[in-house]
């Protein structure tokens, strides 16, 4: 926060009474404030860009709350919470196994709770069955540590794998699959259809359905993306059809 905008909501706090922006009658407001950071304001104020009798006058009833991955046993509520709001946008309701509950209680949250909430929209959007599958959350719940080079301490809070990163785990997860096996042969088109179905799918959802607009967005020419519609079986209709309903 700017300091300015410190002074001006400490002189609200402490004298209930503000000016509109542009205007100079003083105005009197009596309400009370929820703040929240996830800044450490001791080390602002010690370094002179935090108002210490602003961080006073808001510390008055502080709650710590811990990150997702510290309280697990939240994660069945929160996932109904977010399911529900995707129900009230005009997606069908759906349940999760116990076997993608553990799976989701086993993550590490590194986006916290927005990571969670985006995950339960993108499960809405590309999942038909009524039952959320562990299978389901594979290529959305990457696992990056102490793989692919990739250290806890290298993900800071929000932050997630880089495509690349995800890409080289699942990959070396198929083929670790098949060790014991003949190692599989053309795994190149399999593998890239696989990326490309939920690619292509996902730039749909975003683009409200609209093809040129999607192949703009994919840098392929109209023509070829639904000559891809077609040949990987999206049901682009589908799509477009949630998305009005939502």
């Amino acid at each position: 926060m700017p300091a300015e905008a410190q002074t001006r909501l400490l002189r609200v706090l402490q004298d209930g009474a503000y000016t509109r922006v542009g205007g100079n009658r003083l105005l009197r407001s009596n309400v009370r404030i929820i703040a929240a950071t996830h800044k450490n304001l001791p080390d602002l104020i010690a370094e002179g860009n935090f108002r210490e009798d602003l961080y006073y006058r808001l510390n008055v009833v502080p709650l710590n709350l811990p990150p997702l991955r510290e309280r697990n046993n939240d994660i069945p509520d929160l996932c109904q919470h977010f399911i529900l709001r995707t129900v009230k946008d005009g997606f069908p309701t759906k349940k999760f196994s116990a076997d993608a509950m553990d799976a989701l209680m086993a993550w590490h949250w590194p986006g916290n709770i927005r990571e969670l909430e985006n995950l339960i929209w993108r499960l809405a959007v590309l999942v038909d069955d009524p039952v959320i599958e562990a299978n389901h959350l594979g290529p959305m719940l990457i696992d990056v540590r102490g793989q692919a080079g990739v250290d806890d301490d290298t993900l800071t809070p929000g932050q997630s794998a880089t495509l690349g990163q995800s890409a080289h785990f699942h990959i070396e997860r198929f083929l670790d699959a098949h060790a014991s096996d003949a190692m599989p042969t053309g795994i190149h088109d399999r593998i890239m259809a696989e990326v490309e179905k939920p690619l292509i799918e996902i730039s749909l959802r975003y683009t409200g359905g609209n093809q040129l607009r999607a192949a703009d967005m994919l840098g392929v020419n109209r023509n070829t993306l639904r000559k891809k519609i077609k040949q990987l079986g999206i049901d682009s209709g589908s799509i477009r059809r949630r998305v009005i309903r939502g």
